[in-house]
């Protein structure tokens, strides 16, 4: 089967982000699951949000900006660079345009998360495994986009439920927070808001609101001189030592590592990119030139 896999990966941003890059030589595939962002789609800047699937062939033009939007800044998603005949001829079989709207199905996000962690195995890599999760993918998000003309109505309402959550929880994730106190924000039973909010983003609560307290942490330790601990303790978590064991799960360094790195260091999933790293696991020599420059 003539399929590569370039990258796959997970990001999260919580502060203004903005990225161009010359026409990509591989599919680059985007997937909104958390907040909102702004994309180029055929020349025009269009609003992304959770559920809203990015799918740019080789030549076609990609900016992506993350700026505040109704007083937050907060967007994450899945993407990965692919190339091959497979992948050509999927995308021809049916007209496809590069922004469409899917249902955040959790089986499918579960593809996604297993194919970066095949990507990233450092270990035994299995380049057939990896293409075959790349064409179930694929033909999952098929499907998908299929189903989600059938219920779209329904699926705006639930994003709207959702949505609230997670600006609920980026207001108030620094502190103590119960999910009863997230249910209601949205007016849901916590029955339905831990089952609706895991279908559409993947995520847990208490994990989500983790991806939060994580992400304001990081960014005091690379931008402030303020003590790991009182980091730890500002932004929400018990004792160091339970932030300091999340954290290196979360980023794969500890935070002492982080102060010790230049700030423009970039960290994906678990994972350390910089200019200079020859060594990055996960990502082919051509993706990161790409992804580089």
């Amino acid at each position: 089967m003539d399929l590569k896999l370039h990258a796959c990966a997970y990001s999260f941003h919580t502060l203004p982000y903005k990225t161009s890059f010359t026409p990509p030589p591989f599919f680059l595939f985007r997937l909104q699951v958390m907040g909102s962002c702004r994309a180029l789609v055929k020349g025009k800047m269009e609003v992304i949000e959770p559920g809203d699937l990015l799918i740019y062939p080789p030549g076609e033009l990609y900016h992506l900006e993350v700026e505040a939007m109704d007083g937050n800044i907060e967007s994450g998603d899945y993407y990965l660079l692919c190339e091959g005949s497979w992948i050509e001829q999927w995308w021809k079989t049916r007209p496809r345009p590069i922004q469409q709207r899917i249902h955040l199905d959790a089986g499918m996000l579960s593809l996604w998360q297993q194919l970066s962690i095949e990507q990233h195995r450092i270990v035994q890599g299995n380049p057939e495994l990896i293409r075959h999760l790349l064409c179930a993918l694929c033909l999952s998000l098929d499907r998908l986009s299929e189903e989600s003309v059938s219920r779209q109505d329904p699926l705006v309402r639930s994003n709207e439920m959702v949505l609230l959550m997670q600006r609920y929880i980026n207001e108030h994730a620094l502190r103590p927070l119960r999910v009863e106190e997230v249910a209601a924000a949205a007016g849901l039973s916590v029955s339905r808001a831990v089952h609706l909010f895991k279908k559409l983003t993947g995520y847990t609560i208490i994990h989500y609101t983790q991806e939060i307290r994580l992400s304001n942490a990081l960014e005091r330790i690379r931008y402030t001189d303020l003590g790991l601990e009182n980091i730890a303790g500002s932004c929400g978590f018990g004792t160091y030592s339970y932030f300091h064991k999340v954290f290196k799960a979360r980023y794969g360094v500890t935070p002492k590592e982080v102060r010790g790195r230049p700030p423009e260091t970039i960290l994906e999933g678990t994972y350390v990119i910089t200019s200079g790293d020859q060594n990055l696991s996960g990502v082919s020599p051509d993706a990161r030139k790409f992804l580089t420059n």
